[in-house]
């Protein structure tokens, strides 16, 4: 499927032919889950369900590897409109990291780009030329508050020097429109070890912070 394909969804008549197709068993998932084919076919339900204006999605690298840093409050919402925000914006999936590991909730939030929150399989991910999103912890107190980000999680763009994005997202739960605010990538420490992972977590956290300060000034009623 092509980027121009995945910007547009699919036309009914495509449609058609695709389930046809899966009805006969001829459908790809890569190794780590993915199956475009089902993306497009939900594809409608994500945009009756969610209204998203990107901004600044040119700060996206066309090709290769990346990590997104994101807040996230409830964490329900925010997977998907980052990942449709992000594929109707730039033609690219999303591989939001955090899927849990069992069945059948784990193999089915695969189908749709979600994977394991293991070092490996994000290190994986960033050097197939991926883009890998990455939530900070849940801040519900919030939605101003970018959250906290561990320094562990981290690990798999220094060991492949893929460039970290800070994400804002801004919306509510129970809400239709949500922004995306990319923000330029952070800084890679030059120094390795651990101060190195943690300096960078800390950017990282800071951009994501300034990103929503700038996107959604705090008031009394949040």
């Amino acid at each position: 499927m092509n980027v121009d394909a995945i910007r547009r969804g699919i036309p009914g008549a495509q449609a058609l032919a695709l389930l046809q197709r899966r009805a006969r068993g001829e459908f790809d998932i890569d190794e780590w889950g993915l199956d475009p084919d089902l993306v497009a076919l939900a594809d409608p339900i994500f945009a009756a369900r969610w209204d998203i204006e990107v901004s600044s999605a040119e700060q996206l690298p066309a090709v290769g590897g990346a990590v997104l840093v994101c807040n996230r409050r409830f964490g329900i919402s925010e997977p998907w409109v980052l990942a449709r925000g992000v594929r109707q914006a730039t033609g690219r999936f999303v591989r939001t990291v955090g899927v849990p590991d069992v069945a059948p909730v784990g193999p089915f939030v695969r189908r749709f780009g979600g994977v394991l929150d293991r070092t490996d399989e994000i290190a994986g991910l960033l050097r197939a030329g991926q883009l890998v999103g990455l939530p900070t912890s849940r801040s519900l107190r919030s939605r101003v508050d970018a959250g906290t980000l561990e320094v562990a999680r981290l690990e798999a763009a220094l060991a492949t020097g893929a460039p970290v994005v800070p994400v804002a997202l801004v919306g509510r739960e129970t809400g239709r429109a949500w922004r995306i605010a990319i923000g330029e990538p952070v800084a890679i420490p030059a120094a390795g070890g651990p101060l190195a992972a943690a300096e960078l977590a800390e950017t990282t956290r800071h951009a994501v912070q300034t990103l929503l300060d700038d996107a959604l000034p705090a008031s009394w009623w949040l």
